[in-house]
């Protein structure tokens, strides 16, 4: 937003540009983000429309199209019928606004004024998302009595209920950045998304921002059209839930990618001895029934001398499997190599002493069986 203007002896700062050098959704977010007061007025040939800002919120809107004024809007919608719109017009006066005469008339009920107000100021602007050229000024003073009505107008729904309603796909190109393989990255910011009802597919599309997805792979997941997919990027955008990557990040995010490709391998490899250790447990309740679960605490518990900080909060009533976000927990602080090694070795411990303990407390047969199982996974696991 430039500012172009001076300061009249009587009015705030005057802040102007044109809608082409900017776009309506991203100067809406930054005039009601900084939590403005005064007058945002757009203009495009004989059509001037002013929204009304109270600390950084909308509190009204008027336009100069004769067809967007209150009665029109509620006429339109069937909220009122002619005779009731003639009436109340041929009684506005100085003073006395057309919502609380239809009120007086009995044509409208007082609890269905503010929504009516809410819906006719959001008709307003929502109109100028769409426009493609104009000017815009902002006049910051306070405004007058007459243009604060209690309306409560959230931001973020008017941002995107507003870009929902853009159909150029140059504008949506240049929102999203001009560029379908640029990474869209999650800013951590979900308050915004407290405010919104996003459909199940657009939500869906947020589940895709992930960092490492670009908007091109995002759109082929995506339950939505290519345009559309990008226009909620765009919303999000604006609203601050996701940004665009810088320079240099695509290098970090393939370094943290590598990482959490071994963290993958490493819920693998525990995955394997959980499968063996299920395996045993099935089993072991085949023979002595629950008896199973105090067998299993007794080898977990002679595995805890050494490796106590490892099993931590782990138990194996779970038919035998260690839990692994536990594991991974226990030893968050430790570098990827250490961490695999550690859990490693403290499993096969586990399985050295579960061995142990069928040897100790069973026939030949059940060792026979037992060890049979283990040697299987050992080989899945590629260990000789």
């Amino acid at each position: 937003m430039s500012e172009t203007g001076s300061q009249p002896e009587d009015e705030g700062l005057i802040l102007r540009g044109r809608i082409e050098d900017t776009s309506v959704p991203e100067l809406l977010r930054s005039v009601l983000g900084s939590g403005e007061t005064g007058v945002l007025t757009f203009r495009r040939r004989d059509v001037t429309k002013s929204v009304y800002l109270h600390m950084g919120r909308v509190t009204y809107a008027r336009s100069s199209d004769p067809d967007e004024r209150l009665g029109e809007n509620l006429l339109l919608r069937g909220k009122i019928t002619i005779r009731d719109y003639i009436e109340a017009s041929k009684l506005i006066a100085p003073g006395r606004r057309l919502g609380t005469i239809l009120i007086e008339l009995g044509a409208l009920e007082p609890e269905d004024l503010v929504a009516a107000l809410e819906h006719h100021v959001k008709e307003i602007l929502l109109d100028v998302f769409g426009w493609r050229t104009g000017e815009y000024e902002l006049i910051m003073t306070e405004p007058g009595a007459d243009d604060v009505v209690a309306v409560n107008v959230s931001t973020e729904t008017l941002i995107l209920a507003g870009i929902r309603r853009i159909r150029a796909w140059s504008r949506v190109y240049k929102g999203i950045g001009g560029d379908i393989e640029a990474v869209p990255v999650p800013t951590g910011n979900n308050e915004p998304l407290l405010r919104l009802e996003l459909t199940e597919e657009e939500q869906d599309i947020l589940t895709h921002v992930n960092g490492r997805a670009t908007v091109e792979q995002i759109c082929q997941a995506s339950y939505l059209s290519n345009l559309e997919t990008c226009r909620v990027l765009w919303a999000l955008m604006v609203l601050g839930v996701v940004r665009r990557d810088q320079p240099g990040e695509a290098a970090v995010r393939a370094e943290k990618a590598a990482e959490q490709e071994k963290e993958l391998d490493l819920e693998g490899m525990v995955e394997n001895f959980n499968q063996m250790l299920s395996r045993v447990y099935v089993f072991l309740q085949g023979r002595v029934g629950a008896e199973v679960d105090a067998f299993m605490d007794d080898a977990l518990e002679r595995v805890n001398v050494q490796y106590g900080s490892l099993f931590f909060g782990v138990d194996l009533k779970q038919y035998g499997r260690a839990d692994y976000d536990q594991l991974l927990a226990n030893v968050a602080d430790l570098p990827p190599i250490e961490r695999r090694r550690l859990m490693l070795a403290g499993l096969n411990e586990l399985v050295a002493s579960i061995q142990l303990g069928v040897k100790e407390r069973h026939e030949s047969q059940e060792e026979a069986v037992v060890s049979g199982i283990i040697k299987e996974a050992y080989r899945r696991l590629g260990v000789p």
